[in-house]
């Protein structure tokens, strides 16, 4: 009985030991961020507070990152909206964690597919024991005549 006992807690040890996600716990909150727009020239065309971003992990162990409360404008006319990336990949690199695309991200604004939206020079991390959020990434669209970088920083909603 006593070898049963020491087996068990030698795997409960070596299982506590696993720090493969030791700065990142899915589902284990949500941050609230600034959000900074630039165009291409570097001016800044938007600053806001008050965006929450979620980072969810997925039934396929992908992760989908969420940012509510988000106006890209100072527009009166720009509905506040609800974006998506989906299936991102995570991983651990000097007590930081990375997020990453894991191909094309096709952008869900409100629940639905933005194909012709297009997500490029996506870096997200997380940093300080999950306490602070940062996320950039640039959106074109040539119907639109769309070309902006999208920064956001936050902490840790306690």
């Amino acid at each position: 009985m006593k070898k049963l006992l020491f087996l068990l807690l030698a795997a409960a040890t070596v299982t506590a030991c696993d720090n493969d996600d030791e700065n990142f716990n899915p589902d284990s909150g949500s941050y609230t961020c600034t959000l900074k727009v630039t165009d291409t020239a570097g001016d800044v065309t938007n600053q806001t507070s008050g965006v929450i971003c979620n980072l969810t992990e997925q039934p396929d162990k992908s992760v989908a990152l969420t940012m509510k409360n988000v106006k890209f404008t100072d527009n009166p006319r720009e509905p506040v909206k609800t974006i998506v990336f989906p299936k991102l990949s995570r991983h651990n690199d000097d007590g930081s964690t990375i997020f990453e695309s894991t191909g094309a991200i096709i952008p869900e604004i409100d629940d639905a597919p933005y194909e012709d939206y297009v997500i490029s020079n996506f870096a997200c991390e997380v940093t300080d024991n999950a306490e602070k959020f940062h996320l950039v990434f640039t959106c074109t669209n040539p119907t639109y005549h769309l070309n902006h970088t999208a920064e956001f920083n936050g902490t840790l909603i306690k």
